[in-house]
């Protein structure tokens, strides 16, 4: 392995955890250019500090979930913020568990991310745009199919989401300004 990849995997752990990993792992001895057994287990332990699918996946709910609130109040600059940040942790999520193993094999996810930019959040983001609160319900409601779609082929079936019924963020003041 060369200095490079492993600095971009320490870079990306540092990004992904808003940087406070990096200042730790320069804490440890670093390994040297011609070291390969200190860079993989560097690699490693960069590996076991990077958060989970499930953290990206948590953040995906917490901004869906206020877009919700967001558009009901008719804060569409809001509802424009949160959409674009879920649709960020769905990437986030997908670099981080790009194939899910199930029974039969494995399960590439990116198809799923396709299928559900091109048809459902698109028809949302347009609903945004478009400001229209009727157009929006219908389109975050399939947006939930389309997320349930997933998480049944993934073998998660249980993961089943629903509209919300309050506000992920109590603290947010969701009218508009």
């Amino acid at each position: 392995m060369k200095v490079a990849t492993a600095l971009k995997a320490l870079v990306l752990v540092g990004v992904a955890t808003g940087g406070g990993m990096i200042a730790d792992s320069h804490a440890q001895a670093p390994a040297g250019d011609d070291d390969p057994a200190a860079l993989r287990a560097e690699i490693e332990h960069l590996k076991s500090i990077a958060p989970s699918q499930g953290v990206a996946m948590t953040e995906v709910a917490y901004n869906f979930n206020n877009l919700w609130f967001a558009a009901h109040a008719k804060n569409w600059p809001l509802a424009q913020f949160y959409f674009g940040d879920t649709r960020g942790r769905l990437r986030w999520a997908l670099r981080i568990v790009p194939v899910r193993k199930i029974s039969t094999g494995q399960l590439e996810l990116q198809p799923f991310l396709d299928a559900l930019g091109k048809e459902q959040l698109a028809k949302l983001g347009d609903a945004i745009a478009a400001k229209s609160l009727p157009q929006f319900e219908a389109a975050y409601k399939a947006t939930l199919e389309g997320c349930h779609a997933c998480h049944t082929a993934a073998e998660k079936p249980y993961l089943d989401v629903q509209v919300p019924t309050a506000p992920a963020e109590p603290m947010m003041h969701f009218a508009p300004h």
